[in-house]
């Protein structure tokens, strides 16, 4: 992703837990959305929860916020517990396995079938290869010449056409069929905001929503499972741990809503994963009237990047920052440090509005794969890649070791 501003605007860049709350949660009203690298994103995206400011993103947070309640997320369990089993049924052990590609896989399923109501296995790799070149677009520099852009543009504009038909499909067969769900897709298609009478969404403003709750559904999660997968391959103490709780929470049977909350160490490796991977890396915001972070004055107009990636290692906050420590989340250790060292999913009022279902899908297929097999990987770490996430920078492959 690229992040540097309009020529002559000034940029400040925070990874203090206490500036990071002045801009998220104290002054939120004083930073708007509205920085250079989230309009390069809505070239992509469109105007979607993600890339929204102001009153349209209000409205989009109200209609969308029932299919992120508690119990609309537990009623997903048993959908992520099931898709997970089939990655687990192509799984061969000892066989060298694509992991990244796998929970690519598996997190569009799981975002179709939960989210839209429908079987992306057959979608999967035009929807997988849509994003990626989508992301190929964002990687590339707005003030680049334009014989450079030409080609990624092109490219870019083929894969957002494939991705709004598979949306167009999923859209057409919702409305001519006679079955009403309660998935996200209905709430889009029925939405009526509540302070505005009969206003509803748009044909435009649906397909933005749709395009970013599959890229931003599935590729966060996609990147923590594969951080996760690849941490724990590479120490077995903390693995053998897991499997543990795993064989005691669920004795042989598939994960159900009631078991989340008992598998407190498999949450606890999720959340180190994104510490030290946080998929959304960065927090972009606008200063949009003259303000102040700490002891530094902010003119208006000015572009703020939170650098939470440099937040999640500093050692005042995490000792021994490096180091996969999945006992850093264990309440009595949460509070003693302050509550915005740790932001993968931003904070305050325009906090991700998916944080919990991320959590709990992670969390439930972790679980479901490590009942069957437990992974090692062989040679150095893996360095990340910035892009929309932070991604693996080379394919990950595991050896997958069958449980007996």
């Amino acid at each position: 992703m690229y992040y540097a501003p309009a020529r002559g605007v000034p940029l400040y860049v925070i990874k203090h837990p206490d500036h990071i709350r002045e801009v998220l949660i104290t002054q939120a009203d004083a930073f708007e959305k509205t920085h250079t690298a989230l309009e390069s994103l809505a070239r992509v995206l469109g105007q979607g929860l993600l890339t929204t400011d102001g009153e349209v993103w209000r409205r989009h947070r109200r209609l969308l916020g029932p299919a992120f309640t508690k119990k609309a997320i537990e009623s997903c369990v048993g959908a992520m517990a099931d898709e997970t089993r089939v990655t687990v049924s192509k799984i061969k052990e000892g066989r060298a396995w694509d992991v990244g590609h796998a929970m690519t896989d598996l997190t569009l399923r799981i975002v179709g079938r939960t989210l839209l109501g429908i079987d992306l296995a057959k979608e999967v790799e035009i929807v997988g290869r849509s994003m990626s070149r989508l992301q190929l677009s964002l990687a590339m520099p707005r003030a680049a010449p334009a014989a450079l852009r030409w080609p990624v543009d092109r490219v870019t504009a083929r894969a957002a056409e494939q991705l709004d038909g598979v949306i167009e499909r999923v859209v057409a067969s919702r409305r001519a069929g006679s079955t009403r769900r309660s998935d996200l897709l209905q709430m889009l298609l029925d939405a009526v905001d509540p302070e505005e009478g009969s206003v509803q969404l748009s044909p435009r403003e649906i397909r933005d929503e749709l395009v970013t709750f599959l890229l931003a559904g599935h590729e966060t999660t996609s990147n923590t499972l594969t951080w996760a997968l690849t941490l724990l391959a590479r120490a077995p103490e903390v693995e053998r741990a897991l499997v543990r709780e795993v064989d005691e929470v669920l004795g042989g049977r598939e994960v159900t809503s009631a078991d989340v909350e008992h598998l407190a160490l498999t949450d606890r490796v999720v959340r180190e994963a994104m510490r030290l991977y946080p998929p959304a890396f960065v927090v972009a915001r606008r200063a949009a009237r003259e303000a102040t972070i700490g002891e530094f004055s902010i003119p208006r107009g000015s572009e703020v990047v939170i650098w939470i990636y440099f937040t999640h290692r500093d050692p005042r906050f995490f000792p021994d920052p490096l180091a996969f420590k999945p006992e850093r989340f264990a309440p009595e250790e949460e509070e003693r440090r302050p509550k915005q060292a740790y932001v993968p999913f931003g904070a305050g009022p325009r906090a991700c509005i998916g944080r919990a279902f991320a959590q709990v899908e992670a969390t439930v297929a972790l679980a479901s794969l490590y009942q069957r097999f437990t992974f090692r990987h062989e040679g150095p770490p893996p360095k990340a890649r910035p892009r929309i996430t932070l991604s693996p920078s080379r394919d990950l492959r595991l050896t997958p070791v069958a449980r007996r």
